[in-house]
């Protein structure tokens, strides 16, 4: 399923660049910690951004999976208050702040691939009709590109 697979791509190349940062952090000079950071950021928001908005509407039509949509959020609450406190923080903090938020982003990123792998993901292959796939694809695409714009993404300074 195209959809499903663009969003795991949008985790997986947040978790790699991310993985790379805080492996090699103290290495980084600022300004490719910060390009490391925005990427990172600007994926794990369009990622948030596909579930909340496209794909989560479908569970939620009849109500039966109010249970699954809950976990899901709440690793998706998490992430999106670590992210904004990340944004207002510089990637040269001398506490070294700003690196222990990014490894605590990549166990949430864990968390949210395991609540797509066992919970959304086996949920969409058997409830999204084609129609419904082919109106969260086309929506997707319009996201990114509004999201490849010059004013779009999340930027940290």
């Amino acid at each position: 399923m195209e959809i499903l697979n663009v969003i795991a791509a949008k985790l997986n190349l947040a978790e790699r660049v991310l993985e790379d940062l805080t492996a090699n952090y103290r290495h980084l000079d600022d300004a490719t910690r910060l390009e490391k950071a925005n990427t990172i950021l600007d994926e794990i928001n369009s990622y948030l951004q596909i579930e909340e908005n496209l794909l989560f509407p479908f569970m939620q039509r009849n109500g039966e999976y109010d249970d699954l949509l809950a976990k899901a959020r709440a690793v998706h609450e998490q992430i999106e208050d670590l992210t904004e406190y990340a944004i207002m923080m510089h990637v040269d903090e001398p506490s070294g702040e700003f690196w222990k938020n990014m490894v605590k982003l990549k166990d949430l990123i864990v968390l949210a691939r395991r609540a797509d792998e066992e919970m959304i993901f086996p949920w969409a292959k058997v409830y999204l009709s084609e129609r419904d796939q082919y109106y969260i694809a086309t929506n997707m695409k319009n996201q990114m590109t509004h999201e490849s714009l010059p004013s779009s993404g999340m930027t940290i300074y």
